[in-house]
C-alpha cells in the first residue's frame, strides 16, 4: 500500500479546492434555440381561360416564373382558381394549359379548381346546374397525375379530380388546401366538411371558382359560407375568381376565427396584358402577416393599387401539432 506524505496530501487538497472554486455553484441547463418559423409563399393563378385560348405565351411565362422562383421564394404550393380553359371541347386549349402548368411538375406542387368553363360543353337545352361532367378536365389533369404527390390527400368522386385536397407544412403550421368544383353540390360540400372535420389540427385554405364578386358574396358564396366555411374553427382563407374584379372580405366564423376571403380575376378576351397577372402571397409567421402582390411575369410588371397590393395583419398561424 502506497503511503502519502502530509505535504502531498496538502497539495492535492489545494488543487481540488481550486478546481471546485472554478465551477459554478449550480450548473445552468443548456439553452435550447428554436428556429423561427420559415417565411413561405403561395402563388394563385386567376382565370387563365383566354391565355389558354389566345395568349399561351402569357400562361407559359407564369408557369416558368413559378418554377424558376420556387426555391428563392420558398413557394410551397401553386393554386389555380378555375376556368383553366375557355372552351372545354377545344383540345388545343387544354394542350396550352398542360404545357404551362406542366412546367411545375417535379418542382412546385399545385392544386386545381374546376371552373364553369372547365366543365364539359352542355348539349343544347341542358340545364348547367344538372350537367356537371368534367371529362375533358379529368382527361387532361387526371387524378393519377396528382395522387403520386406526397402532399395529395384525396379526391371526390374517389376516381376523379373534380374536388380534391392536398396537405403540406410550412411556416411551423400544418396546412390543408381544399378545392371544390364550381357551384359545388350538397354532396360535394358534405365531402368537403368531412375532409375539414377529419383534419382539425390543420389550417384550411378553400379554393373554389365562384364565391364573391369583389367584396360581395354571390349565391354560391353565401351557401358555402353558411354550409362549410364559417362552420370550422380552422378555416382561415378562401380563394376564388370567376368575376372580373378583385376584393377582400374579412369575416369571423361562428367559432370566432378570422377568415380572409380573397377574389381576383383579370381575364380579357381581346388583350394579353390583363390575362398575364398572378397573385403572390408571402407568409411571415413571425410578423403574423400575409403580403399580397399582383405580378405579370410576361410583362415584368406589378399592379400596385390598393385592391391588388396589400398586407393582412395579425394573422393567426397555429403551430403544427406532432
Amino acid at each position: 500500500m502506497k503511503r502519502f506524505t502530509a505535504q502531498a496530501l496538502g497539495v492535492a487538497a489545494a488543487a481540488l479546492s481550486i478546481g471546485l472554486a472554478s465551477l459554478p455553484a449550480t450548473a445552468a441547463p443548456a439553452r435550447q434555440h428554436t428556429a423561427a418559423p420559415e417565411n413561405f409563399t403561395l402563388v394563385v393563378f386567376p382565370d387563365t381561360q383566354y391565355s389558354a385560348e389566345s395568349f399561351p405565351q402569357a400562361f407559359n411565362a407564369q408557369g416558368k416564373w413559378v418554377k424558376d422562383n420556387t426555391t428563392t421564394l420558398n413557394i410551397k404550393y401553386a393554386i389555380h382558381e378555375g376556368d383553366i380553359v375557355d372552351d372545354s371541347d377545344q383540345q388545343n386549349q387544354w394542350n396550352n394549359a398542360t404545357s404551362a402548368l406542366g412546367r411545375l411538375t417535379g418542382t412546385t406542387p399545385y392544386i386545381l379548381g374546376v371552373g364553369n368553363h372547365d366543365m364539359d360543353a352542355m348539349p343544347l337545352g341542358q340545364n348547367p346546374a344538372v350537367v356537371r361532367d368534367a371529362k375533358a378536365f379529368n382527361r387532361n389533369f387526371p387524378r393519377r397525375a396528382f395522387s403520386s404527390l406526397p402532399t395529395f390527400g384525396g379526391s371526390y368522386p374517389a376516381t376523379q379530380n373534380d374536388n380534391s385536397y392536398h396537405l403540406f407544412s410550412a411556416g411551423g403550421t400544418d396546412w390543408l388546401l381544399l378545392s371544390l368544383k364550381y357551384a359545388p353540390t350538397d354532396d360535394e360540400i358534405a365531402w368537403g366538411n368531412k375532409v375539414i372535420t377529419d383534419h382539425p389540427n390543420r389550417q384550411v385554405a378553400v379554393v373554389t371558382h365562384a364565391y364573391q364578386n369583389g367584396t360581395t358574396k354571390d349565391a354560391t358564396g353565401r351557401k358555402l359560407w353558411t354550409d362549410l366555411v364559417s362552420r370550422h374553427a380552422n378555416v382561415s382563407l378562401v380563394f376564388s375568381g370567376h368575376y372580373v374584379n378583385q376584393g377582400l372580405i374579412t369575416e369571423k366564423g361562428i367559432n370566432g376565427n378570422t377568415v380572409y376571403q380573397i377574389q381576383a380575376d383579370y381575364q380579357n378576351p381581346s388583350a394579353l396584358e390583363p390575362n398575364s397577372y398572378l397573385r403572390i402571397l408571402r407568409f411571415n409567421p413571425v410578423a403574423k402577416t400575409i403580403s399580397v402582390r399582383t405580378y405579370s411575369p410576361y410583362l415584368n410588371k406589378n399592379m400596385t393599387d390598393a385592391k391588388n397590393q396589400f398586407t393582412l395583419q395579425n394573422v393567426n398561424f397555429p403551430p403544427a401539432k406532432r
